[in-house]
Formats: structure tokens, C-alpha cells, sequence
């Protein structure tokens, strides 16, 4: 099982291979990434969280699966204890990189890859469960990830909770609003869909907008990923990060899932975020609020390739099918 995981995982990361060599060799520049990943997130993102809700929800369902969005924060606030923890005991003296490990502890890569790896191995249905949890940990990065990073440079207040509405954030809200208009209409969307010509293709569209979402986000990430510095996989801290965020932290998150929610029908989409590596969004919110540079990207680049190892080994314990 080891090695079906392992094809299909390492599949996902062959798939950032174009970014990273586009970026190596100058062929892609750093603004033409930051223009791809502007259609990513606010087109194609949203198009897939809207295709997915809407034809695999219904507004009664969504309240059913509160626990997916619950079980979101959860996972990110169990990396916040443990970082807190090891902050508190063997914490490095120095501001950015103490903040920048437990950043890291605390805010894993959520959405794309899971996607991605979801998409491999079920079918839609999980996709749109991960999609609705991902509400949850949007609001742990806008509200407790933004306060580990709020100690110096750009402060961090209010304002910057406009991120809640954020392209992804708000197709989920229009997604709801949708599903809440149907069910107060009696109807679902499909139904509707399927009556009309001119919806049928406007949400055919939509849907194949969605679609490459999942290729082309995992080129981004490849791209990002090509922009880190070998020699900044040098240090220490780098490998105690990785160290909790691919072993302790996933350890600790999948028994507090197990405890909270045994028999939950999505709790693999659950598991499956345990185990993910550092976010790559860390590398723009460092930039932006102030961070250790170099150990968020050596923590992102590393974390991810030595999570194509750890992540199929824990899928092989961790999931059924």
C-alpha cells in the first residue's frame, strides 16, 4: 500500500516540477508568479469551492458537517499548544524566528495540496468536505496566525481581518447563500440547471474553471518553491520544525481527531490535514508582517520534500478506503 500511496503522492509533487525549473531557469519571473497565483486564488479557487459546494451540498448538509470546520481549527491550534511548548522550553532568543517556528507549528499547507492529494484518492464529494473545512482554518490564519506574527513591523489589527473576505472565503459565503436560497425555494441548484440552457452552460463553465485549479496550484507552489535558497537548509531550527510538523504535530492532531470525532464520515479529509507540511502562503505572510525569511522558505522547501515520504506513510496507517 506504501508504494500505491507513494506513486500517487509523488504524482502530486512531479506536477510542481514545471514551476520550480520555470523559476530556476529565469523562463517564469517572480511577478509573473505572483500574477498566477492571483488567477489562482481569485478565479479558479473560487469557481472549484462553489462547483464543489453546490453539487455536493445541500444547506441542511452543511450544518450536519459543522465538525469539518471545527475539526479544522482544532488540527491548527494543537500545532499552536505544541509550538507554545517548545517555544517555552528551547525557544530561540530571537524575536522573527521564535514567531517564525511557531507560525510554523501552528499553520500547515491546508488546502491546495490536501486538494490535490483528496482529489487522487476519493471522489468529490471529499473534496468539498476539505473545501468546507478550510472556512475553519481561514479564520485561524486571519485571526490567531496573525496574532503570532504580531510583535513588531506591520502591526497587525482589525483591518486585517478584511482577509475573512478573501476571493475563496466569500464563494464559500455565496456558496451557503445559494444553497440557503434553494431550500427556501424548495429546489436545488441541479434541478434549476438542468431546466435552463443558459445555466447549464454558466455552470459548466464554472466547473471547468474549477477544475484546473488543482494543476496549476501545485505549479505555483512549485514555482514559490523554486525561488528558496538551498543554503538556507542549513540551520537547526529548520529541522526541528520539520521534525514536529511531519511527525509530533500530526501525532498529536490525529489522536485529538480520533478522540473528538471516531466515527465521523470524513474524518480521512481530517486525518489527511494532520499530516501536511508548512504552508507556502508562511513565505508572503513573512514577508508582510515580518518574519525570519530564511528559516520560512528552508522550512517549506523541506517540510515538502520530506513529506513524500511521511505523507504516504502515515496515509498507509492512517486512512481507509
Amino acid at each position: 500500500m506504501f508504494y500505491t500511496l507513494f506513486i500517487n503522492i509523488g504524482s502530486l509533487f512531479l506536477m510542481m516540477l514545471p514551476g520550480y525549473i520555470l523559476i530556476r531557469k529565469n523562463i517564469l519571473s517572480t511577478s509573473a508568479l505572483k500574477d498566477f497565483s492571483h488567477v489562482i486564488v481569485k478565479v479558479l479557487y473560487p469557481c472549484l469551492i462553489f462547483s464543489s459546494m453546490t453539487r455536493n451540498y445541500t444547506i441542511e448538509g452543511v450544518l450536519e458537517s459543522w465538525q469539518l470546520p471545527v475539526a479544522a481549527f482544532i488540527i491548527l491550534f494543537v500545532g499552536y499548544i505544541i509550538g507554545l511548548t517548545y517555544n517555552g522550553f528551547f525557544g530561540s532568543t530571537n524575536v522573527e524566528s521564535k514567531k517564525s517556528m511557531l507560525f510554523q507549528f501552528t499553520i500547515n499547507n491546508y488546502s491546495f495540496l490536501p486538494l490535490a492529494i483528496i482529489a487522487k484518492l476519493y471522489d468529490e464529494s471529499h473534496m468539498a468536505a476539505l473545501i468546507l473545512s478550510t472556512l475553519g482554518s481561514e479564520i485561524t490564519v486571519w485571526t490567531l496566525g496573525m496574532a503570532i506574527l504580531n510583535t513588531k513591523g506591520k502591526r497587525f489589527d482589525i483591518k486585517s481581518l478584511k482577509h475573512l473576505w478573501s476571493p475563496p472565503l466569500v464563494s464559500i459565503y455565496f456558496s451557503l447563500g445559494i444553497l440557503l436560497g434553494m431550500h427556501a425555494l424548495g429546489t436545488s441548484l441541479n434541478q434549476i440547471v438542468n431546466q435552463h440552457v443558459t445555466f447549464k452552460y454558466i455552470n459548466q463553465t464554472i466547473y471547468e474553471l474549477g477544475e484546473a485549479c488543482i494543476p496549476l496550484s501545485l505549479i505555483m507552489i512549485g514555482g514559490r518553491m523554486g525561488k528558496i535558497n538551498f543554503a538556507d537548509l542549513k540551520s537547526k531550527n529548520l529541522w526541528i520544525v520539520t521534525l514536529f510538523r511531519l511527525i509530533i504535530v500530526p501525532l498529536a492532531a490525529v489522536l485529538v481527531i480520533k478522540l473528538i470525532f471516531p466515527n465521523h464520515p470524513y474524518q480521512n479529509v481530517m486525518l489527511i490535514v494532520c499530516v501536511m507540511p508548512c504552508a507556502v502562503a508562511s513565505l508572503v505572510l513573512g514577508e508582510i508582517y515580518g518574519g525570519d525569511q530564511k528559516l520560512l522558505s528552508g522550512t517549506v522547501l523541506i517540510t515538502h520534500i520530506v513529506a513524500l515520504i511521511t505523507i504516504p506513510a502515515w496515509l498507509m496507517f492512517l486512512i481507509s478506503k
